[in-house]
């Protein structure tokens, strides 16, 4: 089946600015840390990346307790429950920073671990970053509250499935699921914003 209602967002990297908090958990480091190698390994990875969301607008069904309804799929889960509590309708989305990534990451990995801790934190904070920013431009246009992804409290990593599978990720964003439900391309998200109600 073919979906008319998934809208699609391609973001110029240039765009996305990497969080220094964000980059400097991941690092380890305080927030104002420089070093030439970092900035080596940020440019390289501008050259590859490339940020991809894609996303649904459903009604949600909040009508049974710690049951979350979002017609495509049914997530028992007492804490999205409470996060979605105000909300009719939600944002249901999936993130990326495509496959050069994950091969850049890949070459590193053999030529330099060094170089392969940086540029895996920077890609991190990097898809965290550009999550922040769609969720916020959506924020802007319906309030919402805070994005809730699978694998987070008591929501089971198997919902990105379904979750993908509506999404149409495979051909819209080029993300596949294995067996473990982990994601490829490595730097994925996926996410669930409910959308408050007026």
């Amino acid at each position: 089946m073919t979906y008319t209602d998934i809208r699609l967002i391609k973001t110029e990297a240039s765009t996305v600015e990497i969080q220094p908090g964000e980059l400097a958990q991941r690092l380890g480091t305080k927030r104002d840390f420089s070093f030439e190698a970092l900035d080596q390994c940020r440019r390289r990875l501008l050259d590859v990346i490339c940020y991809q969301c894609a996303y649904i607008r459903v009604v949600v069904d909040l009508s049974r307790e710690n049951q979350c309804d979002f017609g495509f799929m049914k997530i028992p889960s007492r804490h999205l429950y409470r996060n979605l509590q105000g909300c009719c309708e939600a944002y249901v989305l999936a993130f990326t920073t495509g496959i050069g990534v994950d091969r850049l990451l890949a070459r590193l990995n053999v030529t330099s671990q060094a170089e392969h801790f940086m540029t895996d934190a920077l890609s991190s904070a990097a898809i965290e970053s550009y999550c922040d920013m769609v969720c916020r431009e959506l924020n802007r246009q319906t309030p919402c509250v805070p994005r809730f992804s699978p694998g987070y409290g008591d929501v089971s990593l198997n919902f990105q499935r379904p979750l993908l599978q509506r999404l149409q990720a495979d051909v819209n964003l080029g993300i596949i699921l294995n067996q473990a439900f982990l994601m490829t391309p490595v730097k994925s998200i996926t996410a669930i914003m409910g959308i408050r109600s007026t």
